[in-house]
């Protein structure tokens, strides 16, 4: 960032003499970023807090698709976990004897 320095001409080099002084310099410097900040600041702070909302609905909307498939996933082993502990067959059934087997 560059500043330029103004530069005024007075009748008299009495007058120019004063404008260069180191006092008026650092008082011209101070008030010319004075400005900027009293601006930047508040940019800034207003940056940070729409950042932190962009951020967290970014979040969220992530989040949501995440529950979904986690609820999903805990349905779906919850429902195998339940056929996995019945493996007993029902119905009728007739038993049959080997031929060799009538003799003895």
């Amino acid at each position: 960032m560059k500043i330029y320095k103004k530069v005024i001409f007075t009748e008299t080099a009495k007058q120019d003499r004063r404008l260069d002084s180191p006092e008026h310099v650092a008082y011209v410097k101070t008030r010319a970023f004075r400005v900027p900040n009293l601006i930047a600041i508040p940019v800034m702070v207003i940056a940070a807090v729409f950042g932190a909302l962009v951020f967290s609905a970014f979040f969220a909307l992530l989040l949501i698709p995440v529950a979904i498939l986690a609820v999903r996933t805990g349905w779906i082993l919850r429902k195998l976990r339940g056929h996995s502990v019945d493996q007993t067959l029902e119905g009728e059934y007739t038993v049959i004897t080997h031929p060799s087997k009538k003799d003895e």
